[in-house]
């Protein structure tokens, strides 16, 4: 039996049924791992409506005539979380943690199981990974992208104290875990008692599982397992600066030519477009392919498709931002921060940019709308523009 865990509230379910749908379809019949050829997915949750787990059930039996599975809800609820902070990635809500408690909501005989986040997609058969010999090991893991600036602060013994990460960082939205060991570590235990002393955690689960699973019971599995999207634009590898992707180039290179499960930051469901892959592809387009063939909740989310505006609002304040700084046009910067009646004419220009820098026009319109949200000045927005800009033109050749 392959165990697969999600977490997903009510508004996720439709996007974590698209992921379902993936892993299903590259399911090679005619190749056999396990004794037991049947999925187990487990979606972990705060709430899911009536009307809601009619649809999981109807996708169950759907996706049964395509390969054995089964999906099956665990509701969960924050009290249960009450010593982890509210702050970073949990600012909202607690969901983010629930799967610290794995070991706990899965029966006692699993001994293995595969987490993924919802925003992710897979292309490959992805029974393979459950083949990969943890032994000895807590979890494969899949390095971080980031620059590694994630830290978590706590006190202890009357004392602030700030813990930082390193290059090992890991990213949590893939993790395979060999629950044998993650229990006899006392993962979960060990978590609740660092979030109990916490009073800032930024990427909520995904740090407090860096900072209890050490790296010598960490086994660093291919980049291709967790390839976040945005290293499609550029990436800086471990041989080019420290603490960034802990991954040589030629070995992002190889992961990049054959990804097997995507990690979408810029999430297909509010941009129809952003990245480039090495094929010259739209990389969002693989997810839409996949939600159109998704059992019951195709419908909706294709109706959901036709509203998408958020690559055409970020891209064009995006072009607008590069124009301003190469013209170094500082009080068009400073209209862009303060001014929005121009959005609707701006969105009118996408059309003009290259596919090559629309995932740089994206991440530079972030930096303006950030900037609108949290009252940031012409300085600010300067800074981070010219540190991406700078970025993009030393790495993004590098990945072909």
């Amino acid at each position: 039996m392959y165990h697969i865990i999600f977490s997903a509230d009510e508004n996720y379910i439709k996007y974590t049924a698209v992921l379902i749908t993936s892993i299903v379809k590259n399911t090679n019949k005619n190749k056999f791992y396990l004794k037991e050829n049947k999925y187990y997915f487990h979606i972990l949750s705060n709430f899911i409506s009536d009307n809601t787990i009619k649809k999981i059930q109807s996708l169950e039996k759907e996706l049964n005539d395509i390969f054995p599975c089964i999906i099956q809800i665990h509701i969960l609820s924050d009290k249960n979380f009450k010593s982890y902070p509210i702050s970073g990635a949990a600012h909202s809500s607690k969901l983010p943690y629930y799967r610290l408690k794995l070991s706990s909501i899965l029966e006692e005989q699993i001994d293995k199981c595969l987490y993924l986040d919802s925003d992710m997609l897979c292309l490959c058969d992805i029974r393979e990974i459950f083949t990969i010999n943890l032994e000895g090991k807590i979890a494969g893991v899949v390095g971080d992208p980031g620059s590694k600036k994630f830290k978590i602060k706590f006190k202890e013994y009357g004392k602030k104290k700030v813990l930082y990460f390193g290059k090992n960082y890991f990213n949590s939205g893939f993790l395979l875990i060999n629950l044998k060991e993650w229990k006899k570590n006392g993962i979960e235990q060990k978590c609740e008692n660092l979030a109990s002393k916490s009073y800032y955690i930024k990427a909520a689960d995904q740090d407090l599982l860096n900072a209890t699973i050490k790296p010598q019971y960490q086994l660093k599995l291919d980049f291709s397992y967790n390839f976040n999207i945005k290293t499609l634009l550029y990436v800086i590898c471990k041989n080019e600066k420290p603490n960034r992707l802990n991954y040589t180039r030629e070995e992002f290179i190889e992961s990049a030519k054959s990804p097997k499960i995507l990690h979408y930051g810029e999430k297909p469901w509010k941009f129809l477009k952003s990245y480039t892959d090495l094929q010259g592809k739209n990389i969002n387009d693989y997810w839409w392919q996949i939600a159109e063939k998704t059992p019951i909740f195709n419908k909706e989310l294709l109706e959901q498709k036709t509203n998408i505006k958020d690559h055409l609002l970020y891209s064009a304040l995006g072009l607008e931002l590069l124009k301003a700084i190469k013209s170094f046009n500082f009080v068009k910067i400073s209209s862009l921060i303060h001014n929005t009646n121009q959005d609707k004419c701006f969105m009118y220009n996408v059309q003009i940019i290259h596919n090559e820098i629309f995932g740089l026009c994206c991440m530079l319109g972030e930096i303006v709308l950030y900037a609108r949200r949290n009252n940031k000045n012409t300085f600010n927005v300067l800074l981070k523009a010219f540190k991406i800009l700078n970025e993009f033109k030393k790495y993004a050749n590098k990945i072909k």
